[in-house]
Parts: C-alpha cells; sequence; structure tokens
C-alpha cells in the first residue's frame, strides 16, 4: 500500500511504499515500489498477498501509474483504490489489469451519495468471491449476489447514464490554473502534467514560512475566514538526506492542492493567486501563528487589482 494512502484504508495494511513528493516522473514511483516488493521477499518467495494503489492519492494529489504497477504485482491480487478515478481520468479497467477496483461516483460523477461499483477480474478464483451478507441469490455468482438490495432506494443507480452525459459536457482547466498560479508565486507544480488531474498540487511561496502540518492547518483557516477562499494546505515535511544542495521544486515546503469542479471558474484562482500575494507583498509569515489562534484580521483589507 503506498504510504499517501486514504487514513481509512491504511489502517488494515501491514506494510506502505514510500513515495516520493514532489515526483518529478512516473518512473520514480515505480522505482520506490519495485524496491518495497524486493524488501517484502522472505527467502526468495514474496510475503505480499494483496497490493492496494490508489489510483489517485488525495493529500498530496497525484496520479498513479496504476497501469504499470498492476503488472509489476502480477504475481500477487491487486486492489486498486480509485474513489477519485471515475470522472477524473480515463479508466479502462482491462488496459489496467487489476484483480478489484473500486470507485466512488459521487465524488467527480456528482452521482448522489452512496453510488459506487466494485470490479473484479475473471479469474479461475472468481467463484469463490461473494457477497458479504448471504442472501437468496448465493451461488450465482458476485453480481448476482450484490444486485439485490431489498427495499433500499434504487435512484442513485438510476441516475448513473444521465450522469455520464452530464460530466461529458464539460473540459477541466485545472492544469491550465495550476500553471497560471505557479508562475505568479514563482514556485512549481507537485508533479508533472501527465501525472496530474482535477486536482492541482501547487507550490507556495517559501516566505509564507509554513513549518509544520499545524501551520498548514492555520494558513487553510486564515485564507477561508480572511479572504474566503477554501483551499487544503499541503506541508511537506523534510525528507532524510535533504540537508544538500535542491533544486527549486523539492525546496517548497508547502503546496495548496486546487481543484476543479464544473462549478468553478476562472475568478476563483484568480482569488486565490491574489489573497497568496497579498499576504507575500505584506510580509505575512506562518510565524505570526504564534501569538495567536485566531486568524489574523489586519489582512482581511481588500486585495489590491492586479
Amino acid at each position: 500500500m503506498l504510504h499517501y494512502a486514504y487514513g481509512s484504508v491504511k489502517k488494515s495494511a501491514q506494510a506502505y511504499v514510500p513515495l516520493p513528493f514532489p515526483v518529478k516522473s512516473e518512473e520514480e514511483v515505480v522505482v520506490q515500489f519495485r524496491k518495497a516488493l524486493e524488501a517484502a521477499k522472505d527467502g526468495g518467495r514474496r510475503k505480499v498477498r494483496l497490493a492496494v494503489i490508489d489510483h489517485i492519492t488525495s493529500m498530496p494529489s497525484v496520479v498513479i501509474p496504476v497501469k504499470r504497477l498492476t503488472k509489476i504485482c502480477r504475481e500477487e491480487g491487486v486492489f486498486v483504490d480509485a474513489a477519485h478515478a471515475i470522472g477524473n481520468v480515463e479508466v479502462d479497467m482491462k488496459e489496467i489489469g487489476a484483480d478489484f477496483y473500486a470507485s466512488n461516483l459521487y465524488k467527480w460523477f456528482f452521482c448522489p451519495p452512496s453510488a459506487a461499483f466494485l470490479y473484479c477480474r475473471k479469474s479461475p478464483t472468481s467463484p469463490d468471491l461473494h457477497h458479504p451478507v448471504v442472501s437468496s441469490e448465493y451461488g450465482k455468482g458476485l453480481p448476482m449476489e450484490s444486485g439485490w438490495v431489498g427495499a433500499r432506494d434504487y435512484t442513485v443507480q438510476l441516475v448513473v447514464p444521465d450522469a455520464v452525459d452530464f460530466v461529458n459536457r464539460f473540459e477541466g482547466k485545472v492544469l491550465e490554473m495550476g500553471e497560471m498560479l505557479a508562475d505568479a508565486w514563482g514556485t512549481c507544480l507537485g508533479s508533472p502534467p501527465a501525472m496530474t488531474c482535477s486536482m492541482v498540487m501547487v507550490g507556495l511561496p517559501s516566505s509564507l514560512g509554513v513549518a509544520s502540518d499545524k501551520d498548514a492547518q492555520k494558513l487553510r483557516r486564515h485564507l477561508r475566514e480572511v479572504f474566503r477562499v477554501e483551499v487544503p494546505i499541503y506541508y511537506n515535511s523534510p525528507k532524510e538526506g535533504d540537508d544538500g544542495p535542491l533544486e527549486p521544486i523539492d525546496r517548497t515546503a508547502a503546496y495548496a492542492r486546487i481543484s476543479h469542479q464544473v462549478y468553478n471558474v476562472a475568478d476563483d484562482y484568480y482569488k486565490l493567486r491574489d489573497a497568496v500575494r497579498k499576504l507575500v507583498v505584506d510580509g505575512f509569515t506562518c510565524r505570526l501563528f504564534l501569538l495567536t489562534d485566531e486568524p489574523l484580521r489586519r489582512y482581511e483589507s481588500s486585495i489590491p487589482p492586479t
């Protein structure tokens, strides 16, 4: 399992694969994954029984090369956690080749809550897969066993075709907005364009002085309550061996994770750009949070036009 996996999923893991961030290429992820599988061998035999791979990690947000990692794990079972994938990137289950692939349809596909799906690859062991609740369809295969939900509302399933038509009408521009912000702040994106989706990690100016997860949380609150901008902030803690000269992308201590939903417009991102610019111009630093837990209201003045 990747160590950036969602918190609730990590509770079931026995070992993690440490991933680099910021990430410069897919190859960096593949190399780390190979090392972890090699380290898991016991007397020449692999101890891994199931690999859980995020298609898109949540924080930091990175599109993972699941097809390549699935191929590496082919001797083991592979479960792809794709909560953010459907409606975000193109998904071809057969091409990915995972044994199991699960995704939500209510995040980026705009279906009602609880809509989701589970794909199971056909294999000699497929007949051994059963729904955890035994009912009258037991023994007729997992699709039949899962189809009957009793008196529950089927609406969330019936609207999926309409959701497909709705999502296909929009074209996201989050990468364009991410590059605009990085240029405005003199920073970098946290991953190459090929590894981004509708969520992009944009480096924040180092002058903001984000030095801990607590700083990141307080800066997020400050942007929300003073500038009316809601954006998650990720603190990129120093890694071992980071004492030497670093490239600009590796020196970035904090990232803003911007998202692009169908209701977002360019002005939303210009507002974030100008808010951060004002903080930099005013000499704001997270060390000021040591004085108070409340948002610093003296930064509440209007943002000058650009």
